[in-house]
């Protein structure tokens, strides 16, 4: 095994040790040792990776966030060949968000155990930023930047409190049935 695929498993360790601590105590009883001794590994490989464990939150909210990024990205793409109208457009979007929030369910619902999902909410607003600049013609907001962070807020908040709702009620409803409620939305 090469050195980065041991730096690559080391930290994945360190992110498993922590999630599994984060599932079962609060975050504020987590002890960086702990988080080592849990993965079995050093104290210093926790450092060579992360300065803190808030760092590994936002690590894996990031990589959560890049991934959806992607998808978002091919969703829009997606419905623009379609010729939607604007609530089949975020129905997409709706399904690509919810596939990913699947995919990272676990974090998502210990993040949300210990109320620490209001950390996901600044992440989800620069994507929904990026993806209405992208794919949306908002010009009358592009020139009054104050209106255009009204619409985001409204835009990303909507979409965290669905993923609040879908998470309390333990992620029963499919990505596609999350898309048709948005849709509704829309």
């Amino acid at each position: 095994m090469n050195e980065n695929n041991i730096s690559s498993q080391s930290k994945d360790w360190i992110i498993r040790s922590f999630f599994d601590l984060l599932a079962v105590k609060p975050l504020s009883t987590i002890t960086i040792s702990e988080i080592a001794e849990n993965a079995e590994l050093d104290r210093r490989t926790f450092y060579r990776h992360f300065s803190t464990k808030e760092d590994v939150i936002s690590y894996c909210i990031h990589e959560a966030s890049r991934h959806f990024e992607e998808d978002i990205g091919e969703a829009a793409i997606k419905s623009v060949h379609i010729e939607s109208d604007i609530g089949t457009h975020n129905s997409f979007v709706a399904e690509a968000f919810f596939t990913i929030c699947l995919k990272w369910k676990e974090m998502l619902l210990i993040l949300h155990k210990q109320n620490l999902l209001h950390l996901v909410l600044d992440d989800l607003t620069e994507i929904f930023a990026k993806f209405h600049c992208k794919y949306h013609h908002l010009e009358e907001f592009h020139s009054h930047t104050e209106d255009f962070d009204y619409v985001l807020a409204y835009y990303a908040g909507g979409f965290w409190n669905l993923l609040k709702k879908w998470l309390s009620d333990e992620c029963r409803k499919t990505p596609a049935e999350m898309a048709s409620i948005a849709e509704q939305m829309f």
